[in-house]
């Protein structure tokens, strides 16, 4: 669901991985692979639909709950054994092997398992895994960028992965939908009495108007954080599904609790829910949870 650089990159690295181990492979993602991240090798070969029967492992990578893969599929049926490989806090270690670790991503993960196992990082995994840390830790400004994270990347470089292009790719190249959605959603802001808070409502209608996608969000909640003076920045977009929001946070508030009280989840500053009703009705509920924190 919504997949990020993490996802799309720490997948494809365990499928290149596995391949040079000469296993056979399936990778499946419910959602397309957004268009920043289709420079990654091999990214042709995601599906939208698990194939092939049953399998005996499947592999999630970057996610907290088992219905981020999908809420139709049952993993345990799929294959004989789940491997949940994750660095959400609050995972809710749905794998018969959970490999969970609170850092930076999943890519940092699989650097480090990678290593253990004696995998070589070939020029395309260190691609897909530099994209991985790089876009979770908002090109190395986020919580969890630690000195070990810049190694890792330094040596990811070093095996081939282009700095320079892989950030052009992720953040300079930017759909015509993408700009124009993101003049309206600064159009439509909305700030609290404090300006602590500050939040903008999309309604699909305008969304289809711009012909804008969910990928063409990516970083827009970001684009609200960083006004002068804003701690919570909170992202209401309406889909087909239901409404979902995105909350950020600069140094105070824990937004992973304000999205578990309404039944989603996800990091301290950089979370997410999903919720059902009107986009007037969901901004009440959700902004009432964020102002009990923000006095």
């Amino acid at each position: 669901m919504d997949p990020d650089g993490d996802a799309i990159g720490s997948m494809i690295a365990v499928h290149l991985a596995l391949k040079e181990m000469g296993k056979r492979t399936a990778m499946y993602c419910r959602d397309p692979v957004p268009e920043i991240y289709q420079f990654l090798p091999e990214y042709g070969k995601v599906k939208d639909s698990p194939s092939g029967g049953k399998y005996d492992i499947a592999i999630a990578v970057d996610c907290g709950d088992s219905k981020r893969v999908d809420s139709g599929i049952d993993l345990k049926g799929l294959a004989g054994t789940v491997i949940n490989i994750d660095h959400h806090p609050d995972n809710t270690k749905f794998g018969d092997i959970n490999l969970i670790e609170k850092i930076s991503s999943v890519s940092e993960i699989l650097f480090k398992l990678f290593k253990k196992m004696k995998v070589k990082i070939s020029q395309d995994i260190a691609v897909c895994l530099y994209a991985g840390i790089m876009t979770d830790t908002g090109n190395f400004r986020y919580d969890y960028t630690t000195p070990e994270t810049l190694l890792i990347a330094a040596t990811l470089a070093r095996s081939g992965a282009e700095i320079s292009r892989i950030a052009m790719a992720v953040y300079e190249t930017k759909t015509l939908s993408s700009v124009r959605i993101l003049g309206a959603a600064m159009y439509r802001l909305e700030t609290s009495q404090s300006g602590h808070v500050a939040w903008t409502v999309l309604p699909k209608q305008l969304m289809d108007s711009l012909g804008a996608k969910s990928e063409d969000l990516t970083g827009l909640v970001d684009n609200i954080r960083s006004i002068k003076g804003v701690e919570v920045a909170v992202l209401f977009r309406e889909e087909d599904d239901g409404i979902k929001v995105n909350f950020r946070s600069k140094f105070k508030v824990n937004v992973s609790d304000i999205a578990k009280a309404l039944g989603g989840g996800g990091h301290i500053r950089a979370s997410g829910a999903v919720l059902q009703g009107s986009l007037d009705e969901v901004k009440e509920k959700v902004l009432a949870e964020v102002f009990k924190v923000i006095k």
